[in-house]
């Protein structure tokens, strides 16, 4: 998965309709691995309708505290270059959020997307 820089990131999230960003740190054992998987899902099934990456909030410090995010694993959503959501844990449904996305829909913690 692409690791994203404060260099790249307004391009990346611009590139493409939606775009999904994971923010993690190495210390995290427990969230790290299922949201990596989630995001690795999402991406194998939308192919190049949607940017994908991820930001390690310990070597991207300047990234992290600009969006803020305060606590890992953080998957922060975008729809036309903006930041729709960020949401906290690692149990999210990454697809089904991206789904909901590129339909146009809003997409929250009670959507009914949580994960199965």
């Amino acid at each position: 998965m692409r690791q994203l820089t404060p260099d790249d990131y307004h391009a990346f999230v611009a590139e493409t309709f939606v775009a999904a960003i994971h923010f993690d740190a190495e210390w995290d054992v427990g969230g790290r691995p299922d949201t990596r998987r989630r995001m690795e899902e999402a991406a194998a099934a939308f192919g190049d309708q949607v940017n994908f990456a991820e930001v390690d909030i310990d070597t991207q410090v300047e990234l992290a505290k600009a969006l803020p995010i305060g606590n890992v694993p953080t998957v922060a959503y975008y729809r036309n270059g903006k930041l729709a959501i960020a949401l906290i844990g690692a149990n999210q449904n990454v697809k089904a959020r991206v789904a909901r996305l590129l339909r146009g829909e809003s997409i929250g913690y009670k959507d009914g997307t949580e994960a199965a």
